[in-house]
């Protein structure tokens, strides 16, 4: 499918025409939502909430969602929709910057090459579900320590208040100082098969590979189908987790020391609050979550029709995604509480696993249904297809960008890329598939989602509000439905976010260290092999510009000009707007006829050199 939105144009396009209708926000909505719960939400958002002391985090995270989220998320989906462009040729509106384009082509090549990783979890877990005890559930099992506890030992602890392994798994009383669940010892000895350390690599998991294979098989599959299939489906299995879900929380219910989890997620620790690390984070999980400055959110926003309520699709999907993500963190909380109570150790302290923390606390609460293992086939499959949306849309990135250099590659270029960007993410897959891939995959995580794509971020709210301009871009979007953007959006995109992001981008330079996993600390080279991640990302933007300067012809203020003017290609994707966006254009503004627009919404008056050109005219 080729990604460079093929728009049905009509001279005679109008809103009524082209019937916008609940069905078709709804499919958009679901994309948005699969998109964004398939990056983040099932694992990454709870991690960070308990890493940061539980309500604070979510207080913090609310209010840059509000601050810096949500006007760029808005601003994406408008510059999409409106010129209907792929990641590349949608830089036209300022050219100078299309090595953003770059960038976030190598970002979501980099992404779908590790994230991979925790969708062959997700197919182990799924392939062992598929028997009558769930195999996470007990010890004694070849991967199985002395300090294994199983659910059994733990539900009967919370009764007895003596805790002791039965004669079928360990024997002895249990050292609580050193215990370790029965689902933490499954994740990290047999799916994960973990090292010691970053430093040992380790063998070779076949089994990963294998479904590395599989997984590619799959993704190449989908993406030669038409993105509005994916829309229809995600309607479906965007919302079975969250079911499934709910099943989880009313059962677990049932069980002592769930009021602990819930109360660390809802209490905000005031005092964290003045920790750093919590608002550069929170930032970070913002657009992590909600996926502005990642491309994905701007190349749906270019298939959605031109007239689309898009107000009403960014905020559907941001409530979603924003539900998504509390809703399952509320589930997790309310069962690791459950464990936590069950052991005997502080909430904090209850799992070790990291960023696998959901894995954990997912497979302890299918544990609590009636038949867990039809419940388990059911909710693993189905995160599964929300987290290959995901993958498929920040596949269908990458390809959308190298298809603008393939015109001479003829009609069979897709084809091409998508296998060609498929083996080459499985190609860097497989050292996530050693024994030592999941510190390999933490750290990878840590620094090549944040720090470069706030710095992308940053850049595009620029470019957007003050170099192409928020008059135009008010005017684009009473173009398309028929009334300005909403005056808080406008003041935080062009004021509040910019600011935010570059304050956060200066702290994190000094404060942002590499993760930890559980007791094991990285070492300090790998802080050097994180920043590297992160700067590799950004390098294609200034590199592009140094590149159109010398490459062009003339003197520099020519080339100033055919670099930062919209090119000639840019515009609206319905012919019906083309000639008054044409005449926009001739309008001339200043810095300060920009800013003033920004904050008010309102034109200054006719600068002296705009009443001289319309007194000529």
């Amino acid at each position: 499918m080729n990604m460079e939105t093929n728009v049905e144009i009509s001279e005679e396009s109008e809103p009524s025409k082209q019937r916008i209708t609940w069905s078709n926000t709804l499919e958009c909505v679901a994309s948005m939502i699969g998109y964004s719960a398939g990056m983040s939400d099932f694992w990454r958002f709870p991690y960070l909430v308990w890493r940061n002391g539980g309500g604070a985090f979510l207080l913090a995270y609310g209010m840059t969602l509000v601050a810096c989220g949500i006007p760029l998320y808005f601003l994406e989906v408008v510059i999409g929709q409106y010129s209907g462009k792929g990641l590349f040729s949608i830089w036209g509106f300022f050219p100078l910057l299309r090595g953003i384009g770059i960038s976030i082509a190598l970002l979501n090549l980099c992404f779908v090459s590790y994230i991979s990783t925790m969708r062959f979890w997700l197919l182990e877990y799924l392939r062992q579900s598929f028997t009558s005890e769930l195999p996470w559930t007990s010890c004694g099992n070849a991967w199985n320590t002395n300090a294994c506890l199983t659910s059994l030992a733990l539900f009967s602890s919370s009764v007895n208040g003596s805790l002791q392994n039965t004669t079928a798994h360990t024997t002895g009383y249990i050292n609580f100082t050193a215990a370790e669940s029965a689902e933490e010892e499954f994740l990290k000895y047999n799916i994960l098969s973990l090292s010691s350390g970053i430093d040992e690599v380790g063998y070779l998991r076949w089994t990963l590979v294998l479904w590395a294979i599989l997984l590619k098989v799959i993704i190449v599959i989908s993406l030669l189908k038409s993105v509005k299939t994916v829309g229809k489906l995600m309607l479906v299995t965007t919302f079975l987790p969250l079911l499934i879900g709910l099943a989880m929380l009313i059962q677990t219910f049932s069980y002592e020391g769930v009021q602990d989890g819930i109360l660390f997620l809802i209490t905000p620790d005031f005092t964290k609050l003045a920790d750093s690390r919590v608002w550069i984070e929170a930032v970070f999980m913002a657009f992590y979550s909600l996926g502005p400055g990642w491309g994905g959110v701007m190349m749906m926003g270019s298939h959605m029709k031109f007239h689309n309520k898009c107000l009403r699709t960014v905020m559907l999907s941001i409530c979603g995604d924003v539900f998504f993500a509390v809703f399952n963190s509320f589930v997790l909380f309310a069962v690791l509480g459950v464990m936590a109570n069950a052991i005997g150790v502080p909430f904090e302290d209850v799992v070790q696993s990291g960023m696998s923390i959901g894995l954990v606390g997912y497979s302890r609460a299918l544990s609590y249904l009636p038949a867990p293992y039809v419940w388990a086939v059911v909710f693993f499959f189905a995160v599964l297809i929300v987290d290959l949306d995901a993958e498929v849309v920040c596949t269908e990135t990458v390809v959308s960008f190298l298809e603008g250099f393939g015109d001479k590659l003829g009609r069979h270029s897709h084809l091409l890329f998508v296998v060609l960007t498929s083996l080459v993410t499985l190609l860097l897959n497989l050292p996530f598939c050693t024994q030592a891939g999941h510190y390999m995959f933490q750290l990878v995580d840590w620094y090549l989602p944040t720090w470069s794509v706030v710095v992308i971020a940053l850049l595009e709210v620029i470019a957007i509000m003050w170099l192409y301009g928020g008059d135009r871009v008010d005017l684009g979007v009473k173009d398309m439905t028929g009334r300005k953007m909403p005056h808080v959006f406008r003041i935080a995109a062009s004021y509040i976010t910019p600011v935010l992001l570059m304050l956060l981008l200066l702290i994190s330079f000094v404060k942002y260290r590499p993760p930890k996993y559980g007791s094991y600390e990285y070492p300090e080279y790998t802080l050097m092999i994180g920043w590297v991640i992160s700067c590799s990302v950004i390098i294609p933007i200034p590199l592009y510009m140094v590149f159109k300067f010398i490459k062009l012809h003339g003197p520099l203020r020519e080339k100033w000009i055919t670099l930062t003017e919209p090119s000639f290609d840019w515009g609206p994707s319905d012919r019906a707007h083309r000639l008054q966006y044409l005449q926009r254009l001739q309008t001339e503004r200043s810095w300060l006829d920009i800013g003033y627009y920004n904050l008010t919404g309102r034109q200054r008056f006719p600068s002296k050199r705009q009443c001289e050109a319309l007194a000529l005219n």
